[in-house]
């Protein structure tokens, strides 16, 4: 019959039928492929937005558990660093106080005394030697650098340098780097005559 199928009187051609099938079969397994081509990448997109986000709640949660942590640690402290507070304040009643006075000879030099005596000197040149100066006489004290520590820094405005007190003051700052609770007060005994 080569092609043709006859029932009835009815002829139909089967070749052109199959050529019409066959192109409808190739249609519909592209537009199958297209959709999982565009499922997968939309799958893929949504995959990585979920990893981000995941990303994002991990760096939220550890930042939660760090500031936790500290927190923590604070009020596990609480009663130790009152009772530090509270005997440094007891010391500084009964004179043990730290005191850094700037002075003059042909120079201008720092003297470090507590209530036993002169802890240390050093002349006023650099930060760094004023710094190691000041940390040398709390270790001569037997001052720990958790401890504590009340100071006062002494200078007579009308004859004390500009420059001196502020390396003095900076050189403060940098034992403070040290000794976190090193506290200084500032007193500018020209003012007191005044």
């Amino acid at each position: 019959m080569n092609g043709y199928y006859k029932n009835k009187g009815i002829v139909i051609e089967l070749t052109a039928l199959l050529d019409v099938i066959l192109i409808m079969l190739f249609w519909v397994m592209m537009n199958v492929q297209n959709g999982d081509k565009t499922t997968a990448e939309n799958a893929a997109k949504k995959a990585a937005a979920a990893e981000q986000q995941l990303e994002i709640v991990r760096e939220e949660l550890d930042t939660k558990t760090n500031q936790l942590e500290r927190l923590t640690s604070m009020l596990e402290n609480i009663d130790k660093n009152a009772a530090d507070n509270q005997q440094a304040l007891t010391d500084y009643e009964n004179g043990m106080l730290i005191t850094l006075d700037i002075c003059y000879d042909l120079s201008g030099k720092l003297i470090i005394y507590n209530s036993n005596g002169k802890l240390g000197e050093t002349k006023i040149y650099s930060e760094t030697e004023i710094c190691d100066c000041i940390m040398q006489a709390l270790e001569n004290a037997d001052l720990k650098r958790n401890d504590v520590i009340l100071c006062t820094l002494i200078y007579d405005g009308s004859t004390s340098l500009y420059r001196d007190v502020k390396s003095v003051n900076t050189a403060v700052d940098m034992v403070r780097e040290e000794y976190m609770n090193f506290y200084c007060a500032y007193i500018n005994t020209a003012q007191k005559n005044k």
